[in-house]
């Protein structure tokens, strides 16, 4: 697919709360005929959580269409997330007249929630803090003991300090000043330190330097109902599933959309196309979701160019506890939905390390260094030097004589450079506008009323699923047994109409796209094997006068509703 080029914002910066609702609350006034724009929570301190439907509304209203739900933020600092979800609206609405476009919008939904945590994202933006969701103090609200991270120097950036001491695990690398390494077991003489969090000390002793709990550790990617854990279990939890506003805001927007058809969640960092399970093995899931997930993941890797890693098996190193509680194992297990993680940003790639997963879950002494040298080597090549500060004195006022000095973590490691920022998010548009073409595409064909005798009619017509996706999307939607059948119902505008042969609605059951279809390469070349139906024939006899409208109507699974009229004579 051809690079989206063509916008008009400017991405020059990370975005804030009130220019989001601005460009959102612009798109719904300029666009009514393809936008809504919902406030899905109210966050405590008075910020809207907003969603924009999106879609043609002369093809159809949004619920009655297929859709695709994106959203970014549900962790406060990965600000790239929800800038390539801007991205996208942007390229969207400057290009209407496009034929791609065009044909999205009149045949599907788009559901698009750029900032699921707009309170924690004003934070980081607009402080040095790192915050991982919100920043409400969790899980204590009293100030604990230990060091607290702070700007110290005053330059708008938490880094690190070192102080000498005898006792210091830390000495400088004799292949690059600005590093840090390990002191050997045996080093008896030279100059070691201790590096600590730039900060304050809580409550100190003196002598010992100890960290404080995380100030801000809700985790909303934590908070959900599938495999919740209390906060000793699994870290950032919350107090009960859905306890945060914000989390609720999504997951009620969710079950009360039965046509959303597959959920994207943009994260930063790393450079992976993430899916699910994350809580247990893919082994423990139905292999056909786990190959509808290889299939589509694949197709996106063609334009963002990361590799696609299951959570459980692949992204957490190994003997790494499981994570419980996450938003996209919620929507594959608790909803039947499909869901991917992208992980924008993928800086080791970039600084030339190698891809490995699952990654190692301690890297030696030296694998450390060479990494750290890496990042340095790109910062200096590719960066300009920006986002590191070299080691500066500094008076702390517990401490004494410390140096403070580091990369940029927010703005280095976690999000982009901001002139690298177009260039990681544009591809992520272009991985969203061909995930949602693969959704299912319910259609009726060969729709016709054949005379029989005075007021009969023999009504035909085919339904049949032009999509990738099935119309009930995923096997484990199946699963849960509240999955409604595909229904067909046969309806006159005006007028009596009476059935001798068929009934006024039929269950259909669920009809396979061509995803259903198995594809074999033999030696004498491609081979299709179909196994279930993706297309239905019905038939009707129904007395009616002569000139009757009638409307055919499908509804059910997650295929929305659609509609076709047929006229007797």
């Amino acid at each position: 697919m051809k690079p989206l080029t063509n916008v008009a914002e400017k991405y020059d910066h990370f975005y804030r709360y009130q220019e989001i609702t601005d460009l959102l609350k612009g798109y719904a006034a300029r666009y009514p005929q393809l936008t809504r724009l919902d406030e899905t929570a109210k966050t405590p301190e008075g910020r809207s959580q907003w969603l924009l439907e999106i879609t043609d509304t002369g093809s159809g209203d949004f619920s009655d269409k297929p859709a695709l739900y994106v959203e970014g933020n549900i962790h406060a600092g990965e600000v790239t997330g929800c800038m390539a979800c801007m991205y996208l609206l942007d390229y969207l609405f400057t290009n209407l007249e496009d034929p791609d476009v065009k044909r999205i919008l009149k045949e599907f939904t788009l559901y698009i929630m750029p900032r699921v945590s707009p309170d924690g994202s004003e934070h980081y933006l607009t402080t040095p803090d790192y915050v991982r969701s919100v920043d409400r103090p969790y899980p204590f609200t009293d100030t604990m003991p230990g060091l607290a991270p702070q700007d110290l120097d005053g330059d708008g950036v938490v880094r690190r300090m070192r102080v000498k001491s005898p006792f210091g695990i830390w000495k400088i690398s004799d292949k690059d000043p600005r590093l840090m390494v390990r002191r050997q077991p045996d080093d008896m003489d030279g100059d070691f330190y201790n590096v600590y969090e730039e900060g304050l000390i809580n409550a100190y002793d003196g002598l010992s330097v100890k960290s404080a709990p995380q100030k801000f550790g809700n985790d909303f990617n934590r908070n959900y109902p599938i495999g919740w854990q209390p906060e000793h279990q699994q870290h950032g939890a919350g107090s009960f599933p859905l306890s945060n506003p914000e989390t609720r805001g999504n997951a009620e927007f969710l079950l009360s959309h039965p046509n959303v058809c597959a959920v994207l969640d943009m994260h930063t960092m790393g450079g992976q196309i993430l899916y699910t399970p994350g809580f247990k093995s893919r082994k423990d899931a139905i292999k056909a979701d786990i190959d509808l997930y290889k299939r589509r993941g694949h197709m996106m890797q063609q334009e963002n160019h990361y590799p696609l890693v299951n959570v459980f098996d692949e992204y957490m190193p190994q003997g790494y506890p499981p994570t419980y509680g996450g938003f996209d194992d919620f929507t594959h297990f608790t909803l039947g939905l499909p869901a991917f993680t992208i992980e924008c940003w993928d800086l080791d790639k970039r600084a030339g390390l190698p891809e490995e997963f699952p990654p190692k879950a301690e890297l030696s002494d030296q694998e450390q260094e060479n990494e750290y040298l890496a990042y340095l080597k790109w910062i200096d090549q590719k960066n300009d030097g920006q986002g590191y500060k070299p080691w500066t004195h500094f008076d702390h006022p517990q401490l004494g004589d410390v140096e403070i000095g580091g990369i940029d973590y927010k703005y280095v490691v976690q999000n982009p450079p901001v002139k690298f920022l177009e260039e990681v998010i544009e591809p992520q548009a272009r991985a969203m506008m061909r995930l949602v073409k693969s959704l299912p595409r319910v259609r009726f064909a060969d729709t016709k009323a054949e005379h029989l005798s005075g007021d009969f009619w023999r009504v035909e017509t085919t339904v049949e699923n032009l999509g990738f996706m099935a119309s009930y999307v995923f096997k484990e939607g199946l699963a849960l047994k509240t999955m409604k059948p595909v229904c067909i119902s046969l309806t006159a505008d005006k007028g009596d109409l009476h059935f001798t042969d068929g009934k006024a609605r039929t269950d259909i059951g669920q009809l396979e796209g061509f995803s259903g279809i198995s594809g074999y390469n033999s030696t004498l070349g491609a081979l299709s094997m179909e196994k279930d139906p993706h297309s239905r024939r019905l038939v009707w006899v129904v007395e009616g006068a002569e000139g009757t409208e009638l409307t055919l109507t499908a509804t059910g699974a997650h295929i929305g509703k659609t509609s076709q009229k047929v006229v007797l004579g």
